[in-house]
């Protein structure tokens, strides 16, 4: 499947990151590599521990006709910039605390900055973020994302208590629950 990047077309890019910062940041880049950042934004700014993002928003995210942006879409976003803060190959989202203080609408370049907290080599983390739209708070939350070794279906699960038909067991795979609770075993939980 190819990579789907429209949001490098947007002429206000532009105006915060170079080509050459922008291609740098990529090749850095190593969390989320088949993202499509037209809905996601797109990290200009990357280090250690913290990443920005810019979301510029368009007509596919609306909700109406008065060009309100879907919220699901700052969520995404923020969750992505949270990703690239981590930087890890296998992480995903496991908690989250948010808090929306203003509508977007078509046309908005949301600003998101995250810092993760706690040391990189934790396997759980937490991640501030913070959006604005110039100088107006939009968006803040702390998303907690745990980092493992494996890709998340590649990992194994915790041994059973009791012994289940074969064919409940391969019903388990799609179960949301078994995942989680291979998930926390991974982690030595």
């Amino acid at each position: 499947m190819a990579k789907k990047d429209n949001f490098e077309e947007y002429a206000q890019l532009e105006e915060y990151i170079s080509q050459e910062e922008l291609t740098r940041i990529k090749s850095e880049l190593i969390t989320c590599p088949e993202l499509n950042t037209s809905t996601t934004g797109i990290i200009i700014k990357l280090s250690k521990n913290y990443a920005k993002s810019l979301l510029i928003t368009n007509n596919d995210m609306t909700v109406d006709d008065e060009g309100l942006i879907f919220d699901g879409f700052v969520f995404t976003a923020a969750n992505y910039v949270a990703q690239a803060a981590i930087n890890k190959p296998f992480s995903m989202l496991i908690g989250s605390k948010c808090f929306f203080y203003a509508p977007l609408k078509v046309g908005d370049v949301l600003e998101l900055e995250a810092r993760a907290l706690f040391d990189e080599s934790s396997k759980k983390r937490d991640v501030k973020i913070v959006g604005h739209v110039k100088e107006i708070k939009i968006f803040e939350a702390t998303l907690q994302i745990v980092s493992t070794d494996d890709h998340i279906f590649k990992l194994k699960r915790p041994p059973r208590s009791t012994v289940k038909p074969v064919e409940e067991d391969t019903q388990s795979a799609a179960n949301p629950e078994a995942m989680a609770q291979a998930l926390l075993a991974s982690m030595g939980k």
